[in-house]
């Protein structure tokens, strides 16, 4: 992009650049009208010189953007006996005290039904039996997640450029 810029390092080619429109303040500054290009560390170098980040930067940082994704899908919810369930920190120890204390009246030989309010706020009675079940979709849920991360993380080790590595998504992943 053409900034006003002056290099201030001759060897890497860094500049300082004029970001405002005060062409004739940059220019009283010794500035004049260049292709620049910023680096991925925020700093401006001439087109062209600006440093990459490597290969193994690269796979650091998709690795922790497919873990990002990977726990924002696994606490965003689940479908269960047709309904979604929450499935963040809270909702899962929710789940997790509700199905111990239901097993705990069924062992008293009462059959007692909670009512669960659900991701769309509709509520849903379960049975010990169906919230049993709602604690193993919710294990199966956040193992898929998981899952699905590994295999991403795995595709991500495998690559041998960043072309390669930019193609891999959570969102594309399987």
């Amino acid at each position: 992009m053409l900034k006003y810029a002056k290099v201030i390092n001759d060897t890497t080619k860094a500049c300082e650049v004029g970001l405002g429109t005060n062409a004739s303040f940059y220019q009283s500054l010794g500035m004049t009208e260049q292709e620049v290009e910023q680096a991925y560390n925020g700093a401006w170098y001439l087109k062209g010189y600006a440093p990459q980040k490597t290969l193994a930067e690269l796979k650091e940082a998709k690795r922790a953007e497919i873990n990002a994704a990977r726990d924002a899908a696994e606490q965003g919810g689940f479908e269960y006996m047709g309904k979604v369930f929450d499935s963040d920190l809270i909702s899962c120890q929710r789940i997790s005290c509700a199905a111990q204390a239901m097993q705990i009246s069924a062992l008293a030989a009462a059959t007692p039904t909670i009512t669960w309010t659900c991701q769309d706020n509709t509520t849903i009675e379960l049975n010990p039996s169906e919230l049993l079940g709602l604690v193993g979709a919710l294990a199966a849920w956040s193992n898929s997640c998981h899952i699905k991360a590994t295999a991403l993380k795995e595709q991500i080790e495998a690559c041998q450029s960043a072309e390669a590595l930019a193609q891999i998504s959570w969102d594309k992943g399987e």
